[in-house]
């Protein structure tokens, strides 16, 4: 298996200082800084933008190139009216009693 398991590989110009993470406005598709505004902006919009552009990358990568202890599914609904209903679903294979997320080479 080739999986690249780095954030950047997911979302363009991750970083972290050891303090703190960052993710360029710019990485994020469709999201301004209106919407990521940490005081008036909106949750809903913020996590739209990182699920789907993560699953947008797990969707272009090749089968044998994807972690087997995590797994991305969407979905897509009418939700009524002119809206659509999208639905993410994150597998994580996990440590017994710390959930820690376990090593791949653990998954069997």
């Amino acid at each position: 298996m080739a999986f690249d398991l780095s954030p950047n590989q997911w979302i363009a110009n991750f970083s972290e200082d050891g303090t703190d993470i960052t993710i360029p406005l710019a990485s994020l598709t469709g999201l301004t800084a209106a919407e990521a505004d940490g005081e008036d902006g909106d949750i809903r919009k913020v996590l739209f933008a990182i699920l789907n552009d993560v699953y947008t990358v797990w969707a272009a990568t090749a089968a044998a190139d994807l972690p087997e202890g995590m797994k991305i599914y969407k979905q897509t609904g009418n939700a009524g009216g002119d809206n659509i209903k999208r639905t993410f679903v994150f597998e994580f294979h996990t440590v017994p009693g710390s959930e820690d997320v376990a090593s791949e080479s653990d998954i069997v």
